[in-house]
C-alpha cells in the first residue's frame, strides 16, 4: 500500500503521519492488488480537515470530514472510509456470489427468464365488503380489485370478465 500525506496550513508532524499510516493499513484487507491512498490534512481557521483518496484497482473511494481536533476529523473520516469499504466488498460477494449460481441455471430459473419484463405495482388493500367491492367495480374502469373482507378478514380478488360478469377469488393462504 503506497500511502501520501499532504499538509496543508499545518506544521507537518511525523506523529500525524504515522497515525494516518497505522489507520489506513488496517484496510488493507479489504483490498486486493496496488493500493494507492492520498491523504490531506489541512487547517482552515478552527477547522482541522481530513481529506482520504484510496484508489484500488481503478475503485476510488473518498471521504472528508472536518472537526476542531485533527485527530477527531482523521478518525471519523477513517470511519466513513471504512463503511464505504465494507459495502464495495460485500458487493464484490454477492456479485461473485451470484455468478457462480447463475453457471448452472435449474430448469425452474431458465423458466423464469423466458418470461417478458414485468411491471410491479405495490397497492394498498382495502377492507371491503363484498357489496361494496362489486359497486366499487361497477363504478370504475379496473378490472381486477384486491380487497379484505370486512366479514371474514381474508383475502379476496374481485375479477371482471370481458363479458362484464364478475368471478370473486378466495385464496387459500394456508
Amino acid at each position: 500500500m503506497q500511502i501520501s500525506v499532504t499538509f496543508r496550513q499545518i506544521e507537518p508532524s511525523e506523529a500525524l503521519k504515522n497515525y494516518v499510516t497505522d489507520r489506513l493499513t488496517k484496510f488493507k484487507r479489504y483490498l486486493d492488488g496496488p493500493v494507492e491512498a492520498h491523504v490531506v490534512l489541512g487547517l482552515e481557521k478552527f477547522r482541522h480537515l481530513a481529506d482520504v483518496t484510496i484508489d484500488s484497482n481503478g475503485h476510488i473511494i473518498k471521504g472528508k470530514e472536518e472537526n476542531t481536533d485533527m485527530y477527531a476529523a482523521i478518525d471519523l473520516v477513517m470511519d466513513k472510509i471504512d463503511i464505504q469499504l465494507k459495502k464495495f466488498r460485500d458487493k464484490l460477494r454477492s456479485s461473485k456470489g451470484d455468478r457462480s449460481r447463475s453457471a448452472a441455471p435449474a430448469p425452474a430459473e431458465a423458466e423464469a427468464r423466458a418470461l417478458p419484463p414485468l411491471r410491479r405495482q405495490r397497492v394498498e388493500v382495502p377492507a371491503l365488503q363484498l357489496g361494496d367491492a362489486v359497486e366499487l367495480m361497477q363504478s370504475g374502469k379496473d378490472t381486477l380489485l384486491v380487497f379484505t373482507d370486512v366479514a371474514s378478514g381474508s383475502l379476496k380478488i374481485l375479477y371482471r370478465r370481458p363479458d362484464g360478469n364478475f368471478v370473486l377469488v378466495e385464496p387459500d393462504l394456508g
